[in-house]
């Protein structure tokens, strides 16, 4: 038995710093001599391109960014690796590809068992961030091998052995269809966790229901809430609690997080501390929230471990302040 296996995207996360995303984007449009072709040059904004987008992107930010970190990346596995440096035992369901960059996000997942990792004959996905000087981020993603993970490659079986299932975002359809059939068959023996993302959340409430009905909890922030239902926040986080979830927990950046379950409700507000990288922040909430439940903690002292896990994530680039087994010993004390 594990205690938790991901499932979702497997990128290389890029993080550059720049002075102005406007200017990224004149140089690149200059460089591709057309349109930036699905990219969207906007902090808050995840968009997503083709594999020939890259090479020219990459090229535009040796000459006007300032690469801060490289690191494995993609949210369920960001949440995985936080949780595997809490001590619990993981595991992962993901493709990468045939490359270095796929040795590398293997590699990136520490202790967790990578046995469910596929491998495709191309390039791995790839996961760049813009930094403004305010610290908003613009993200663009490149999912190259992730798109070519199928249903008939998944073991449902392994994932059985899991007390609970988190699943995240891919770009394409296939991967998509392949965590609807399988919430299906496994929500009845491990317990799923969904955090949509901007990306799922924008296909709408009739697309993700077959993966919101068989969750156990969601993870979505407010916007996302907003894009699935149509409603604020709090509204929309008891329509899709009236969906069959257990738990909503909806993050909400400095404001902090707002829990809805059947028996409870209440807000946590967010720990002050200095902001080099907002990347990964939710994914660690979630990590801290799923400790939690995995040491039988109350929905509100998850919620404040949670807290603590995203802050300490943002206080350096990448995965490198994502909480480990301190910071669980101290919500255990």
């Amino acid at each position: 038995m594990m205690d938790i296996v991901g499932f979702g995207a497997l990128n290389v996360d890029l993080i550059y710093e720049v002075d102005n995303i406007e200017l990224i984007e004149e140089k690149f449009r200059s460089s591709m001599e057309c349109p930036a072709g699905g990219l969207i040059f906007k902090s808050g904004v995840e968009s997503s391109g083709g594999p020939e987008k890259l090479p020219p992107l990459l090229h535009t930010l040796e000459e006007c960014g300032r690469l801060k970190s490289k690191s494995g990346g993609g949210s369920a596995a960001n949440t995985i690796v936080a949780l595997a440096r809490m001590g619990f035992d993981t595991g992962y369901v993901g493709k990468v590809g045939n490359d270095r960059y796929g040795d590398f996000l293997i590699q990136g997942l520490g202790s967790a068992d990578c046995s469910e990792i596929k491998r495709a004959d191309g390039q791995s996905g790839v996961c760049i961030s813009l930094l403004s000087p305010d610290k908003e981020r613009a993200l663009f993603i490149f999912p190259n091998s992730n798109d070519a993970l199928g249903p008939d490659e998944i073991d449902s079986d392994y994932i059985r052995k899991a007390e609970f299932l988190h699943m995240t975002s891919f770009i394409g359809d296939g991967p998509f269809e392949a965590q609807k059939l399988v919430a299906k068959e496994v929500s009845s023996q491990a317990k799923i966790s969904f955090d949509p993302g901007e990306l799922y959340a924008k296909r709408g409430l009739e697309e993700l229901l077959p993966l919101i009905e068989n969750s156990y909890m969601l993870f979505p922030n407010g916007r996302e809430i907003e894009l699935i239902t149509g409603k604020d926040y709090k509204s929309g986080a008891r329509q899709l609690l009236n969906l069959g979830p257990e738990i909503v927990a909806c993050k909400l950046g400095r404001s902090g997080s707002y829990i809805l379950s059947k028996d409870e409700e209440f807000e946590v507000p967010a720990i002050e501390v200095e902001v080099l990288d907002k990347t990964g922040a939710g994914d660690c909430y979630a990590a801290g929230f799923l400790a939690g439940l995995l040491k039988g903690f109350s929905s509100e002292r998850c919620a404040q471990l949670a807290t603590m896990a995203a802050c300490r994530s943002i206080e350096g680039y990448g995965r490198s302040t994502y909480p480990g087994a301190e910071l669980l010993s101290r919500a255990e004390g």
